[in-house]
């Protein structure tokens, strides 16, 4: 059998690597920018063809599984038909003790064969599989992360065009400029003077103004904003070269002016066409920004007819009612809630004091998701925590691509049954389970599935706590435990469908796991998950955080039986790659297999 673990933990190991890039030194000229693009793209571009190629990969390794698993059904029916051949002649040996079952023995025992290499043919191509996945998931991060330093560089030179315009524009620079002006017969002639004067620094201005949009980097692009900003161009000092009339109609106006702009901090942006936000430093930004004004402030009092309940203003708590506040006249948002009862929701437009009266009724008893509670044991304790979930349209299986129509409402255990919940039911009802009874339980080393005599629940081959998840459970160790339990608490148990098992764990999410697409090592007990249990043992099951619905351990720690006739569980384990945790994911299991990476959660059916 090929060394397939190891080969993930290689795939997986580098996954911060692709990151590094970002932690380089980012260029700051437009140029320099440019140049980072150019390399980042042709990056992509490799990046891109390396996990195409891997994807082809996938894909082939998909196919040829695909045809072992059509090959098992053809082994298993002429398994089937062998057997049933070898039992009717073992049936005509009673009448005819002489009868030669050699050949019909040799077929059975050919189709047994068969069938076992094509499991061995299986299990090699399933690792196969994981490993090309694990590898595919590392280069489409390579991908993600080269597409993640391009953006940012995008958005670097964004930012950089707006600073170089800033610059180009804070210019000053001294503009000579001769106007000639006819003045009107009625001016005296310091009237006339001054005219001409104010003439000629507006032509000044215009001529600076051209020449700074001129050379500018991008002046196409500027000259067409222009009329959309003022470059607040400002006449600094001016010096009289030559003035007075030179053919007694026209006054002639020569002149030194020295000029600069104060563009406003945002004049950039507008001329290129940029958001406001690039002409600010990152976080420096505030579009809200609107000057002070003065307010009247007016006394609001809320009352309702209920006691211990919460008031609150425009999304502030101000306790139970009554309360007296101190508000701005204008509209404000006014709740009133108290738990069993509907919300009181109002909006206000107050301009002087006013009381306010909310009426709460009490709900209906109407069952919701999330709900949590656990059914009480004839002990007198309880049975495993529970969490509704109820009927609706959802999306499930790979890239959340296929819709179900859940018609019941059900309740999923908040854990995995864990060890002490386990040894109660054994203690209580002197159960062996398969793995006790066969003194066999199977384990993962170096890729391959390898039985550990005499292992058990109580004993998988490492340390478990009472908060354990439960291993080396059979489905039918299951199935027993969860008829068990029916008898305890007067309600029915069972294991989850491969559908609610999935609506469960992405708790509304479409992603691969239920807080995204990508694997975040240390969030769960996968194979190479970043965990102190990875890759040796499982893990308590409330050690890592719950999915939006307050669920634990629907990603890694162990494999969890469904009811799926055909063997199939679901949630990866503390053994396998972070891939086989994805929600969509299942590994099919013998119903009467025992493994240490193997656990189980109930499901309780609700009216």
């Amino acid at each position: 059998m090929r060394q397939g673990l190891p080969a993930l933990l290689l795939a997986l190991s580098p996954c911060l690597v692709a990151t590094s890039a970002m932690a380089e030194g980012t260029p700051s000229s437009v140029m320099a920018i440019d140049d980072a693009l150019f390399t980042k793209h042709s990056e992509l571009s490799q990046a891109q063809k390396d996990r195409d190629s891997q994807k082809q990969l996938v894909e082939g390794q998909q196919s040829q599984l695909t045809q072992l698993d059509k090959q098992a059904e053809k082994l298993t029916a002429q398994l089937n038909k062998a057997k049933a051949n070898l039992e009717r002649d073992y049936q005509r040996m009673i009448d005819d003790p002489e009868l030669d079952l050699t050949s019909t023995q040799n077929t059975y025992q050919q189709a047994w064969a068969d069938v076992k290499q094509n499991q061995v043919a299986r299990l090699e191509a399933e690792q196969t599989l994981q490993e090309l996945n694990a590898e595919l998931d590392q280069k489409q991060l390579a991908v993600d992360a080269i597409e993640e330093h391009i953006a940012k560089l995008d958005t670097d030179k964004l930012r950089a065009r707006a600073e170089r315009l800033k610059g180009e524009l804070r210019e000053s620079g001294t503009q000579k400029v001769s106007f000639t002006n006819v003045c009107s017969s009625s001016m005296t002639l310091a009237q006339c003077a001054k005219q001409t004067e104010d003439l000629a620094l507006q032509k000044a201005v215009n001529q600076f103004q051209t020449l700074l949009i001129d050379d500018t980097s991008e002046s196409k692009l500027v000259k067409q904003n222009l009329n959309k900003v003022s470059l607040n161009i400002h006449v600094l000092r001016h010096k009289n070269i030559e003035s007075g009339f030179y053919d007694g109609k026209r006054f002639k106006s020569v002149m030194d002016v020295e000029l600069d702009a104060r563009p406003a901090e945002v004049t950039a942006c507008t001329l290129l066409d940029l958001n406001s936000k690039y002409c600010f430093a990152p976080g420096e930004y505030n579009a809200d920004q609107t000057p002070q004004k003065e307010t009247a402030w007016v006394n609001l009092t809320v009352r309702s007819n209920q006691y211990n309940d919460k008031v609150l203003v425009d999304g502030v708590n101000y306790g139970s009612s009554p309360v007296e506040i101190m508000l701005p006249v204008g509209p404000h948002m006014i709740t009133v809630k108290k738990e069993g009862y509907s919300s009181f929701h109002q909006e206000l437009k107050i301009s002087s004091d006013h009381t306010l009266r909310a009426v709460l009724r009490e709900n209906e008893n109407k069952l919701v998701a999330g709900y949590k509670f656990a059914d009480t044991m004839p002990s007198g304790g309880k049975a495993p925590g529970l969490v509704t979930l109820i009927a609706g349209e959802y999306l499930i299986g790979e890239n959340a691509s296929h819709q179900v129509d859940l018609d019941h409402a059900f309740a999923i255990g908040v854990t995995p049954v864990t060890v002490q919940q386990f040894e109660h039911f054994v203690n209580v009802t002197n159960y062996q389970t398969d793995a006790e009874l066969k003194h066999i339980c199977t384990a993962v080393n170096n890729s391959e599935v390898t039985p550990v005599p005499d292992s058990y629940w109580r004993d998988p081959g490492f340390k478990q706590s009472a908060n354990s998840p439960a291993v080396c459970i059979s489905r039918s160790d299951a199935n027993a435990y969860t008829r068990w339990l029916s008898k305890q608490t007067g309600f029915s148990y069972r294991l989850p469908t491969e559908d609610e098992w999935e609506i469960a764990a992405r708790s509304g999410s479409q992603d691969n796991y239920w807080w995204g697409d990508k694997f975040i090592p240390g969030e769960a007990n996968t194979g190479w998950g970043g965990t102190p249990w990875s890759n040796n043992s499982t893990s308590p099951v409330t050690a890592f955080a719950p999915n939006r619905m307050g669920i634990y351990d629907m990603v890694g720690n162990v494999w969890e039986w469904t009811n799926d006739s055909r063997g199939v569980t679901k949630g990866g384990a503390w053994s396998f790659s972070p891939a086989m945790a994805a929600a969509h994911q299942r590994l099919f299991m013998a119903p009467s297999a025992a493994s240490n990476y193997v656990g189980f959660r109930v499901v309780r059916d609700l009216d």
